[in-house]
């Protein structure tokens, strides 16, 4: 999410905190330590090839909807730095 605040200001020249508000997390102080973290523990879990899929389905429709939102707002640059995103979390996941 934070990622995504970031690029929409880049991308659509706000000023900080305009209209990003939604990818703003204030509890998590640092953010690559929470998704090294994050990864860590669903890297633990056992799950079956059908739960890890599953994960990565919702994941993907997630990312849909954020460049959904995004490309509303522009027309989108966004759309390889979500396949990057979807491509990353699969590769934590084993399916790549």
């Amino acid at each position: 999410g934070q990622m995504m605040g970031g690029m929409a200001s880049k991308s659509l020249g706000l000023e900080p905190g305009q209209g990003t508000s939604f990818y703003r997390f204030d509890d998590i102080k640092d953010t690559k330590s929470f998704i090294d973290t994050w990864y860590s523990n669903l890297n633990k879990l056992d799950l079956s090839a059908e739960q890890k899929e599953a994960i990565v389905v919702e994941a993907n429709l997630v990312f849909a909807l954020n460049i959904d939102i995004l490309e509303e707002l522009e027309g989108s640059p966004f759309k390889a730095m979500m396949m990057l995103a979807i491509n990353s979390l699969k590769e934590k996941l084993g399916f790549q």
